[in-house]
């Protein structure tokens, strides 16, 4: 497993998030009080753009039809909503980060 440089601890202020390309990945870094986690960028269920999407605490909710992740762990907590249907929705691909210094890392 490979380490890679994605940004600095500085870059992400706390309770914000920020998006990048590693190896051809599309990647979601959130900073919840110091506390950092990765997961997919794009939502499982119609590929939306989670970068846009409203944190909520460890909790991200897609811009497109509210579905809502995890961000500690990438999992689904609810599938979206359109009009009176409730849909499933798979799991967000979460991925490893470790902070060395002010560096903070992704293991892919």
């Amino acid at each position: 497993m490979t380490t890679t440089e994605i940004a600095k601890v500085g870059d992400i202020p706390a309770g914000q998030m920020k998006s990048f390309v590693v190896e051809g990945k599309e990647i979601l870094v959130i900073n919840d009080a110091g506390k950092y986690y990765a997961i997919g960028r794009y939502c499982t269920h119609l590929h939306g753009d989670l970068s846009h999407g409203k944190l909520e605490g460890t909790a991200i909710r897609c811009p497109r039809h509210g579905a809502q992740f995890d961000v500690t762990t990438g999992r689904c907590l609810s599938g979206p909503k359109i009009g009176p249907l409730k849909l499933n929705t798979k799991d967000e691909t979460a991925y490893a980060l470790e902070v060395a210094g002010q560096s903070i890392r992704i293991k892919l």
